[in-house]
């Protein structure tokens, strides 16, 4: 396992960890693709538009019955993919690694909680901005075009998700996974 799992726990130890794992990372590549050839296609603006269709979608996509599987982001675009308590904790956490340089690429986090009674897979993968083409999206002011920012006002009036550069932290892949009643 490696030493970046913030739970320091066994796979054996953690039910439904390497699904979980795996999700997260065809989630991450899945809209990668998509926004990538949406940009060729359409341009930011018009993969903006497509986003807003289909990005929320990819995730859920993905979901079994009982599992709830999103994209998060504490400078969220789209009030569906604001963190939950737990979530906002631990992006905060991976915030913290990426301050002191210490967030990699196999960064992940994972552990069994209790909530409402019931035992849970949680697990969190973070997403961190990889490619210049996502800067004409999230980036800052010099990077988004007026049509860009336009198309933004009008899907959503109440977007943070911006101001970012190559390689800072933008969220994460959130897996939650029930594992059964607390014993």
């Amino acid at each position: 396992m490696s030493g970046a799992l913030l739970s320091w726990a066994t796979a054996a130890e953690l039910p439904g960890l390497r699904a979980a794992q795996q999700l997260a990372l065809r989630v991450i590549e899945e809209t990668r693709e998509l926004m990538q050839v949406e940009v060729r296609a359409r341009g930011p603006a018009g993969a903006l538009q497509q986003c807003s269709k289909i990005a929320l979608g990819l995730a859920k996509q993905h979901e079994e019955e009982g599992w709830r599987v999103r994209r998060v982001s504490v400078k969220y675009r789209n009030p569906a993919d604001a963190p939950d308590e737990y979530e906002a904790r631990v992006l905060d956490e991976f915030a913290a690694l990426k301050a002191k340089g210490e967030l990699q690429v196999d960064t992940e986090h994972a552990e069994v909680v209790t909530e409402e009674g019931r035992r849970y897979l949680r697990y969190m993968k973070p997403i961190v901005l990889g490619s210049p083409v996502c800067l004409s999206c999230h980036g800052g002011p010099d990077d988004i075009s007026p049509e860009v920012k336009a198309e933004l006002q009008r899907l959503y009036p109440q977007d943070k998700s911006f101001g970012y550069r190559i390689a800072d932290l933008r969220g994460a892949v959130s897996v939650k996974i029930p594992l059964g009643a607390e014993q």
